[in-house]
């Protein structure tokens, strides 16, 4: 039986447009709840990574407390 591989590919493609469309709602639906501040916070954590203010993981590790 030959493999349709077109047709595969189209099914493939529907279903990753159909995750992308739930994981796009469900993200949506968490902003939808975030507050003012939380989504100041998150903007300023983006400014902070693009203007490179940013902390080695190594380093945030040792800034954690151990378990």
């Amino acid at each position: 039986m030959a493999v349709n591989w077109i047709e595969r590919a189209q099914k493939m493609a529907q279903a990753a447009r159909a995750g992308v469309a739930v994981e796009r709602k469900r993200l949506q639906e968490i902003l939808d709840e975030e507050d003012e501040e939380t989504l100041a916070a998150i903007d300023e954590g983006i400014r902070d990574a693009k203007a490179d203010r940013t902390v080695p993981d190594d380093e945030v590790r040792k800034r954690l407390p151990a378990d």
